[in-house]
């Protein structure tokens, strides 16, 4: 059992009984998703998409519904908020909720079941520049780095009361943002010496393991784009 209360996506990635599969079969079915889902206006496509990936990422790759749903819950606030500055037709706007929702579950067949390193890797071949590459893995991982900073002095807070009320919230809060700036400021120093301490010069490598695509992974793509043309 993982032992934090924010989403741990490389815990699940890494945990996933699907990890084995193909990275570039799973990117080129999930890129493939959600085109499908972006470019057509039928309802039925955002919903056959999300119910079609949840199958995947709960049945297949043994993540539980509860977790299933609590990854998709993440973003879920985000589309309502965004969805809502539509404003007016309600058809619209609940369009576009199934659309990003579908969207999200079809990139979630990669990034919950594929860890960073081999989805760079997969980059890497496609002639992706090296810097946005190694940019984006980078800031990938301190994003993490920062959570964690943030999920600790959250909890240090919590411990003194910091949080009891409304006018203490706000105090908690600004303080903890102070401390954030200057502890992220400290880890970045800290974590490029022990990037350097490990010979790194400039280019970051990535193991890069052969999988094979097999007959089933075959199968659900052509089932997939069978009922999507029907």
């Amino acid at each position: 059992m993982h032992t934090h209360n924010h989403f741990p996506i490389d815990y699940y990635a890494y945990n996933s009984a699907i990890r084995n599969w193909n990275t570039g079969y799973k990117m080129i079915f999930s890129f493939t998703a959600i085109i499908a889902v972006i470019s057509s206006d039928d309802f039925f496509i955002p919903v056959y998409t999300f119910l079609f990936m949840g199958f995947i990422n709960t049945y297949l790759a043994r993540l539980s519904i509860k977790e299933y749903l609590m990854a998709v819950r993440i973003p879920f606030i985000f589309i309502i908020l965004g969805s809502i500055a539509i404003g007016g037709n309600i058809i619209l706007i609940l369009n576009v909720i199934l659309k990003a929702i579908s969207a999200t579950s079809a990139m979630y067949l990669v990034t919950l079941s594929t860890p960073a390193g081999e989805i760079i890797a997969t980059l890497k071949k496609l002639h992706i520049p090296g810097i946005f590459i190694e940019l984006m893995y980078l800031t990938y991982r301190y994003i993490f780095i920062l959570s964690d900073e943030v999920h600790k002095m959250r909890n240090a807070g919590i411990s003194r009361l910091g949080y009891i009320n409304y006018r203490t919230s706000c105090k908690s809060f600004s303080m903890m943002l102070g401390n954030l700036l200057i502890v992220s400021l400290k880890n970045s120093r800290n974590y490029y010496n022990a990037m350097e301490a490990r010979c790194y010069n400039g280019s970051l490598g990535f193991y890069n393991e052969k999988k094979k695509i097999c007959k089933l992974q075959v199968l659900l793509f052509l089932i997939y784009l069978i009922f999507l043309i029907i």
